[in-house]
């Protein structure tokens, strides 16, 4: 009987995304906790970018530069909440893929959240720019910290796209079961946004447009790192141009569970903002102790914010 030569052609290997922790097996409490803990911190972490812009900048100016960082944070902490509850739906999706063992689907989630949002970015970025002053005006900034005010969103809004990659890259990370790695990536975004505030605020005098330029650059220093440790590790690998490729079938999904996550928490930020707008009318004074508070009341919210999100994920 004559043999069958040996098949000789490459084989493609699947595609493959390490993943850290399995949340579908083991104690379910145990893996709760194991994986909210991390969760927590990098909310924590990500308050504390707010709350160490206000108080360095407490430190070294006028209560005028105080509101302006206020006022501005508060609109970007919604607009973070809303890209946030947006790429839940992406942590939803991959955790499926994850807990199907369906690598290939996996991969091609990653690959059309990363279209989606870069798409979603550079959108949003384009309007708030060209929104600036009605959004100053909205929220009845008191005369004295409108230009402070302005400069601090417009160098923050032109940062969205960093910002947005950030949640992404965590968001992709959180859906294959780890939770720590985006803790460590927001920790160094933390350690090298104080430091520049102080270089910035205190060093150079730049007020609140130095608070906004040290929250950008450091959280684009978060993203580079992540993104030569994702590589050098070769955290995921198999993905090609066409899991780019925008799908209906993948991207539906993502919106599906996203949007509505996104509307809810976008709503919670709105109430915040009205209030905040009431302080705005009462003068510089107010308008900074109710900044300072509401950050204060975000801390309170990190317990909830991270069990929800903790139990989407699983």
């Amino acid at each position: 009987m004559q043999r069958c030569p040996p098949d000789t052609r490459t084989l493609t290997p699947p595609p493959i995304i390490t993943m850290q922790k399995d949340l579908t097996s083991g104690n379910i409490l145990k893996t709760i906790t194991y994986f909210s803990l991390p969760y927590l911190l990098s909310y924590f972490l990500q308050t504390l970018y707010g709350m160490a812009d206000l108080f360095i900048i407490g430190q070294f100016n006028s209560v005028d530069a105080t509101t302006a960082v206020s006022i501005g944070s508060q609109v970007m902490h919604m607009i973070t909440v809303i890209i946030v509850g947006l790429t839940m739906g992406s942590t939803v999706m991959i955790g499926r893929a994850a807990g199907a063992k369906n690598n290939k689907q996996m991969i091609k989630t990653v690959g059309n959240t990363v279209s989606l949002f870069t798409a979603v970015s550079i959108i949003i970025t384009a309007i708030l720019i060209f929104c600036v002053k009605p959004i100053i005006s909205f929220m009845s900034t008191p005369a004295e910290a409108v230009s402070g005010t302005s400069d601090y969103l417009t160098i923050c809004f032109i940062g969205i796209p960093f910002i947005t990659a950030y949640n992404v890259i965590a968001s992709v990370f959180r859906g294959m079961g780890d939770s720590k790695s985006p803790m460590y990536f927001i920790s160094v975004a933390c350690v090298f946004n104080i430091a520049l505030d102080f270089l910035f605020i205190g060093a150079m005098n730049m007020g609140a447009a130095g608070a906004a330029l040290g929250t950008t650059l450091s959280q684009t220093a978060s993203v580079i790192i992540s993104l030569i440790v994702i590589r050098r590790k070769k955290l995921i690998s198999g993905l090609h141009k066409n899991d780019l490729k925008p799908q209906k079938s993948t991207i539906l999904p993502v919106l599906k569970v996203g949007f509505p996550v996104a509307v809810q928490d976008g709503f919670i930020q709105i109430a915040f903002i009205i209030i905040t707008i009431f302080a705005n009318k009462r003068g510089l004074t107010d308008s900074a102790a109710v900044g300072v508070v509401e950050k204060l009341i975000g801390i309170i919210f990190l317990v909830p914010s991270t069990m929800l999100s903790t139990v989407s994920s699983l």
